[in-house]
């Protein structure tokens, strides 16, 4: 079996870094140009999901307190006004 040091690592990692992280650059840059993004692979768990739902609905209610959210009820819409045109 061949013996490899530490020291023999580290240079290896050394002389390939430059061209691995131009390599994978210049994939991330194509998928964002052609729509790729990250996504999830695994399903969500069932008490993922229910903990998920519970923050959103505390920072919507956090959200409308302060006044950042307001709720229009004859059209039944929320309205956000850092992002509402003007």
């Amino acid at each position: 079996m061949r013996k490899i040091t530490l020291d023999s690592i580290f240079e290896r990692v050394q002389e390939k870094r430059q061209s691995v992280d131009y390599a994978v650059n210049k994939f991330r840059s194509k998928s964002k140009d052609e729509g790729w993004n990250k996504g999830r692979v695994r399903p969500r768990d069932p008490d993922e999901i229910l903990a998920l739902n519970r923050l959103a609905q505390i920072k919507l209610r956090k959200a409308i307190k302060k006044g950042e959210v307001q709720y229009d009820k004859e059209r039944r819409v929320f309205s956000v006004d850092k992002y509402r045109r003007s």
